[in-house]
Parts: structure tokens; sequence; C-alpha cells
């Protein structure tokens, strides 16, 4: 750099590359914890049209921890149903209606599977943060250098800045500066950077961290129609099998439909199509040839693209020293078949994000960022696996699967909602060999949303929406039946020694208790930990829960749910994104207390 440059540097915790779903779910979480945060982007806006459209039941539950799901909820089409196609029995040159299914078990989450265009998606994220008033997205802003200062980078140190990165604005109308014009240099110095700059990476090329993975001969032309047709599965997501190649469909908000319209066979060893030369008529005529003997046109067409599959994904998803991290596309890269793209590249930042806030401001030890590689990297590699089964199921023709599709489908129903990723033992993640107390509840998943009786209110709430994602862990004690004595003096002791616990940590900390009874118990009669003061505020009425949720509709009570005994109860901790990290009994205060100085700063 020329030393007539324009230069000033400025310190962050934080420097984000790469400003879609992923990117703005790390942004959303940054502000969350005040962390000082730069968000930039190559590109002028967020996106209009195209690209993801698929919102599974996690990513969902994710957005309602931070209070946007019924940004997409009115607006969204739900699939509830596929339908499976194959050839005709009668003449196989044409295509007859095989299976209903249904498009995932209802009991797996309160949410639906979604289907909505990603530029909403982008634009609730963007909304959530600007109400935030604590970062704005920078964008037609690229990285064009990226150093680190090894020994800094090493170091456990809160207040060091060992990454170097030189930012150069773009154009107004988003033309970039060539690579010898400084004149919009930047040098932000970070303590810690993410890619979430796509397949392409930009950091991720820069690092180590290079993707492993073969290309394949697979294409889809996927493009987004406002079909005019007789097809009578085209408000319906649909699974279709032909001689003359596969269609997936999958209908949208404002009359559009996705087609996914497979365009070069592996198993034909083929040609790879240039995308530039594919039109949307080129994607039509291929569907129209799938979908005899229905018709189909458009005289509206939203986007196209092409995807030629690449499954890669990386050994590792940090650098050694866990200072600069990847997410998203930049580590994993796979066919639009399974509509996880931007589902997993959600879930990675909301994995991510919570434990750099931590670090950064100084409540958790910084040996938690390595989970993060720990954690998703196994997501990563499962979705790579499942991927190229979906792929071959598509691109091999009419088969038992596709006649079968129900069967076929159930084996991948729970990694597609995103409630069954799961987390194995670690510093975050604690293996007490006492699940069974909680046998509904599954160490190291999500903990599932059943209804609860606020105890004070007298009304039935969903367990999750006590759960915000504002950065707390939570103890959640179910009680027992405190109407037994015995019981109860349990219960008051243990919350004599949470108070005391509770200080040691900077951390926020909220203590949940759900009792096996009913609402006549007094809540001010128990331990004030469960019910903390505020001398502005009075008492906390809304962190005590009661079992008695048949008294306002059917339903399974709450300890039959998490299956946990009701007269003894249990203990059960919460990450702050909601993953269950220990089940314990209540009177084993000193293992509980293990875990957090485990993890935690004290």
């Amino acid at each position: 750099m020329s030393p007539n440059a324009a230069l000033h540097e400025n310190n962050v915790d934080l420097l984000i590359i790469g400003a879609g779903p992923a990117g703005l779910m790390l942004a959303l979480w940054a502000s969350k914890f005040d962390m000082k945060t730069r968000i930039v982007d190559e590109k002028e806006s967020s996106v209009s049209t195209g690209r993801a459209d698929g919102l599974h039941s996690r990513t969902m539950e994710i957005f309602d921890s931070f209070g946007i799901a019924q940004d997409f909820l009115p607006h969204a089409y739900r699939v509830n149903e596929i339908c499976s196609w194959n050839p005709s029995p009668h003449d196989d040159r044409l295509i007859h209606w095989t299976q209903k299914v249904v498009a995932q078990p209802h009991h797996l989450s309160r949410f639906p599977q979604l289907s909505l265009n990603q530029g909403m998606t982008e634009r609730s994220l963007e909304s959530k943060i600007k109400s935030e008033g604590k970062i704005t997205i920078e964008r037609n802003t690229i990285p064009v250098n990226l150093s680190v200062e090894e020994t800094e980078a090493e170091s456990d140190s809160r207040e060091v800045y060992p990454i170097r990165v030189t930012l150069r604005k773009a154009g107004q109308n988003g033309t970039e500066f060539t690579a010898n014009d400084e004149r919009n240099d930047e040098d932000v110095k970070a303590k810690y950077v993410v890619g979430c700059d796509g397949a392409h990476s930009w950091v991720r090329q820069r690092t180590d961290l290079s993707l492993e993975g073969q290309r394949t001969d697979t294409q889809f032309g996927v493009m987004d129609i406002v079909p005019l047709s007789n097809f009578p599965g085209i408000r319906r997501s649909c699974v279709i099998h032909s001689k003359s190649g596969s269609v997936m469909t999958v209908p949208r908000e404002n009359r559009l439909v996705r087609l996914y319209v497979q365009l070069g066979e592996t198993s034909q060893g083929g040609n790879l199509i240039n995308p530039k030369d594919v039109t949307p008529e080129m994607i039509l005529t291929r569907a129209q040839r799938i979908l005899k003997p229905y018709q189909i046109d458009f005289k509206i067409c939203d986007w196209h693209s092409v995807y030629t599959v690449r499954p890669r994904t990386p050994c590792r998803l940090c650098a050694d020293t866990c200072r600069i991290f990847l997410a998203g596309d930049a580590v994993h890269t796979h066919s639009p078949t399974l509509g996880q793209g931007m589902n997993v590249s959600i879930q990675d930042t909301f994995n991510l994000g919570w434990k750099l806030g931590s670090v950064v401001t100084g409540i958790a030890k910084p040996e938690i960022l390595h989970t993060y590689n720990e954690e998703r990297h196994h997501v990563a590699t499962e979705l790579i696996k499942l991927d190229k089964i979906m792929t071959d199921f598509y691109s091999s023709g009419p088969s038992r699967d596709s006649e079968e599709y129900q069967s076929f489908r159930d084996h991948f129903s729970q990694f597609l909602s995103g409630v069954a990723v799961s987390y194995g033992p670690s510093i975050l993640t604690a293996n007490t060999n006492e699940e069974s107390l909680a046998s509904g509840i599954s160490l190291g998943q999500r903990l599932p949303s059943h209804k609860v009786v606020c105890n004070a209110e007298g009304n039935l709430v969903h367990m999750a929406d006590m759960l915000p994602s504002n950065g707390a862990w939570r103890i959640v004690v179910f009680a027992g039946d405190v109407g037994s004595p015995a019981q109860l003096d349990t219960v008051q002791q243990l919350g004599g020694k949470l108070e005391t616990f509770l200080k040691l940590f900077p951390a926020r900390i909220e203590v949940l208790l759900i009792h096996s009874g009913t609402r006549d118990l007094h809540i001010l009669d128990l331990h004030p930990v469960y019910h903390p003061w505020d001398d502005t505020l009075g008492w906390d009425y809304w962190k005590v829960f009661s079992n008695d949720a048949e008294d306002f509709e059917p339903c399974r009570s709450p300890y039959q749910n998490y299956g946990v005994d009701e007269n003894h109860g249990c203990v059960v901790v919460l990450r702050p994104d909601q993953h269950v990290s220990y089940i314990g009994s209540l009177d084993r205060f000193d293992n509980l207390r293990q875990f957090f100085s485990g993890a935690l700063v004290s």
C-alpha cells in the first residue's frame, strides 16, 4: 500500500464478511451482546428475487426466539404435503400420481416447513438489526487484504486485535475500483473475523480452510414462474420422475411456483451446460417433456438460474487459533434438492454468534469457541452425505424410492426440519449419565417446546416463548411435587445454593421452575431465586409454571411430554441457543456447579 493512501484504522470486536442470511443472523446476535461489529457486503442491496426458498422448522423456531417469526407466516406457502408422480403403468411416456405424503411429522415442531423468497428473509433480519440500533450494514464494500499477527491471535487476552483486514469501497453504482486504486481503502483491526461470503468465499481463500469434494455432472435449472398449467398438483409441492427426467415443484407466495428441473444426467456422462447459455425457455422445454400428458407454460418468470452440483465441505470451519471462522455456503456447497442451504447457514451462525458474544463480553471462556467446529462440522458432513443420496434420487430416474416416497423421505424428515441436530459431549454439553431423568429431552438437542401454565396468571404458554434469544443461560428446575414437605425442602435448599452460585458468574443465568402440582401453589412461598425481585418492577411472576395444562385444552402434561418423574423432578440446563447442556438430579448441585465452572468465567 502506498504511503499516500488515505487510510484510517479502527478496532472492532467482530468483522463479518458477507451480509446474506448467515451474516445477518450473526450480526443480530452481535447486537444482542452489544459487540462492536462491522458487517460488509459487495452487493448494492439485499436479494430481491430468487435464491433460497425454503424455511424449515428449526429456522422458524430461531426466528421466533428473536421475535420475527410473524414476519414470515402471513406471506409464506406452508408445505404440509408432498405428492410423488411417476411413469404411468399404462404408458411410461406419461406421468401419473403415485402417493401423497406428509412433509414432516407434526410433533417435530409447532412451526411447519415454509416456502418464501430469500429476499424477505434478508429484509426481515435487516429490519430487526436496524431496530436494535447498533450495527449498520455496509454495502458496495469488498475486502482486499487480510493478515494475522499470530502471537496476538494465540493470546487469550480480550484486548488484542490480531486480524487486519483492508476494505475497499466500490463505486456508488456498484462499479468496483480497480485493484490498484486505493483511494477508498480502510484498515480494520478485529478480534474475530467470520466469512459468510458464499461458495467462492474470499475469506476461505486466504486461509488454509480449503473445501474438499468433487464436481458432479448433475445440473438443475431453477425458475420461479407464475404457471399456466393443467397439472393437478401445481399448488402442491411435488416430486416428479419420468422417462424424460425429474422435476421438483415448490409453490410460493404471490402465485409463484418454483421448478427444479433436471438438466444433466450423471449416469449419461453428458457435457455440462454453460449456465450463461440457459434461458427460462430452455428450462421450460425440459419441464414440458417431463410433465406429459400435462401442459405448462408461463408469461411471468420472476427469476431463473442453473445449479451445478458441487458437494464440498472443509476439514475445519475455523482457523487453529479460533480467530477466523467460516459459515454458510463458505463451508458447505451442495445441490438445491434438500432445500437446506439457507437453513443450515443460518443455523451455523446461530450456533457461533452467542459463543463469540459470550467470549468478547468476558462471560465465557475462549475454549468454548472450539465447539463451533466440533458441532457444526458434523452437521455439514451429514448434509453432504444426505445431499448425495437425494441428488442420486433425482438424477437416476424412476425407482422404488420414487414409487414409495413416504418411506424414502422418512429417512430425511428429522434432519430436514433441523430439530434433530444433536451436539455431542464437550465443554458445553455435560455427560452426567442422568439423561434418563428426562426421557423426553435429548442431551445436545434443542429443547422441544411444550405447553406449560404460568402459575401466577393461569395462562397457557409455550415453553419456547420463555426462551428468547437474548444471550441468557437457563436452569430449568423441574421441581416435582412441592406439595410434599420433603420435596419442597429439597427445592428450597437448591434455591439457596443457586442464589449464592449465580452471584459468582457475570453471565446472565435465568432460573425457571416447573412444578408437577396445580396453580394453588403461591409462588411467593418459594425461594426468591425462583421469582427474583426488582426494586422498580417488583417480583418476577413469569418464572414459575405448573403442570396442569390439561385444564385449558386436551393435551399431555409437561412432565409427561418431557419424561420427568412428577414426584422427584430434575434439573435441565439450556444454552443461549436453547440446546440442552445438562440433565441431573436436584440434589447433585456439585455436578451443576462443576459444569458451569468449566464453560463460564467466574
